[in-house]
């Protein structure tokens, strides 16, 4: 029984000294210890969007995402704009079917890249008739196809913009040259050049705004020559400005106002006479769009708007727009 209580006495007397030479390093260790940090504070995202109908947008979309877009817009002709900013008539009743076809492709983090392929078909009606008593014609095709890059160079923060750099190419698949005269000039659907743009796209969300804006110099290369004086067709360089604003009204509807214009010094002539350069030939024009746009998923979207022409000027040839159009975006 001695024995026993002793064997304890000594027990005791060994764990009691354990737990006194681990105490303090233990107490230390949860002194300098650092401590947990609180969960950071997620930052408030701004809301899910289609983009502008007109304007480019400027944030590259994720890296190996795909998105298509399927756009529809019917350009009602209300005048023509002379050299001197007025409006004159159109001698007849001209209409225009634009529809472009565009993919998305991320290849990589920050690098967006796009390819454009439009469907054109012009009509004219109520014109006066020509050698063969004819007063309308129609004519449609594949347009001018674009490939575009965009590189985020600047992130948005709170005091600046996110900033774009743009590099494009437009190539002359549309039929620009060896016009017909029975046609009205309905026959034209491309400008017969490659075109080069470059420039930056910007966006801030200005909450509850999102906005947008484009600065664009396009220089077109012309490859074909004017039928009648057999020189060389040269477009000038032409400069796109364009401004977008879209304010969410909830989770599923976002309205949507565009600014854009398209800005061109000097028109080409021959002996004096302003030369025909294709259906999508640059000239000075302003204008703005009003939408809505309905995000119907995650992944597909449709958005619907009405552009204006307001003010312009150009050679015989630069018309004043209506266009009612309508796009749908389905994302991968």
């Amino acid at each position: 029984m001695r024995d026993s209580r002793r064997r304890r006495f000594w027990l005791w007397l060994v764990l009691v000294c354990l737990w006194a030479w681990l105490l303090p390093p233990a107490v230390t260790l949860a002194q300098v210890a650092p401590p947990v940090p609180a969960p950071a504070e997620k930052k408030e995202e701004a809301p899910t969007t289609c983009g502008p109908l007109i304007s480019d947008t400027c944030i590259p979309i994720e890296a190996h995402h795909l998105t298509m877009q399927l756009t529809g817009a019917y350009s009602i002709y209300q005048s023509n704009f002379s050299p001197n900013w007025r409006r004159v008539s159109l001698g007849g009743d001209f209409s225009t079917f634009y529809m472009p076809f565009k993919v998305t492709y991320g290849p990589t983090k920050n690098l967006e890249t796009y390819l454009i392929v439009p469907f054109i078909a012009n009509f004219a009606s109520s014109v006066s008739p020509d050698f063969n008593g004819s007063t309308s014609s129609s004519y449609s095709g594949i347009g001018d196809i674009s490939w575009f890059f965009k590189y985020l160079l600047l992130e948005e923060t709170e005091a600046r913009p996110a900033v774009t750099g743009v590099l494009g190419m437009g190539f002359p698949s549309g039929h620009a040259s060896h016009l017909n005269p029975r046609f009205f000039g309905t026959d034209a659907v491309g400008t017969g050049a490659f075109t080069f743009t470059t420039g930056f796209n910007f966006y801030k969300w200005l909450k509850p705004f999102l906005v947008y804006s484009n600065l664009w110099l396009s220089s077109p290369v012309n490859l074909y020559e004017d039928n009648a004086s057999h020189n060389n067709v040269r477009s000038r360089e032409y400069v796109t400005f364009n401004l977008a604003a879209e304010y969410p009204l909830s989770k599923r509807f976002v309205v949507l106002v565009e600014a854009y214009s398209t800005w061109t010094w000097t028109n080409m002539t021959s002996q004096g006479i302003p030369i025909p350069q294709g259906y999508q030939s640059p000239y000075t024009k302003m204008g703005i769009l009003t939408g809505l746009e309905f995000l119907a998923t995650d992944k597909w979207s449709v958005a619907a708007g009405c552009a204006f022409d307001l003010y312009g000027k150009g050679p015989s040839s630069a018309p004043a727009w209506f266009t009612p159009m309508v796009t749908t975006i389905y994302s991968f």
